[in-house]
């Protein structure tokens, strides 16, 4: 391969993995603050004596445990596609 497009490619896979490890980073920041939400939550439900209010926070809780699912799945997506890159990252040679 020539020593140019190995650089490019070399470039390109660095900037794509920076960019999803700051992608990763706002899932964390994302998975910590809904986990605040559900803990902020399920204390407003122990002091809760309205069966709808309980119903309604109960819900908000099930909505926000399913976006931590969700969250979970695209960090797992992009920690596979990191590693892809990286392998293949390591795979070229050196353009030095």
């Amino acid at each position: 391969m020539a020593i140019s497009f190995t650089k490019s490619m070399l470039n390109r896979l660095n900037q794509e993995i920076t960019e999803m490890e700051s992608g990763i980073a706002e899932l964390q920041k994302k998975t910590h603050k809904t986990r605040l939400k559900i803990n902020q939550i399920e204390k407003d439900c122990k002091l809760s004596t309205s069966p709808s209010a309980l119903s309604s926070k109960m819900s908000r809780i099930t909505k926000l445990q399913a976006e931590l699912k969700k969250i979970s799945q695209q960090h797992l997506e992009l920690s596979k596609e990191i590693n892809k890159k990286k392998s293949t990252r390591a795979q070229l040679p050196s353009a030095e």
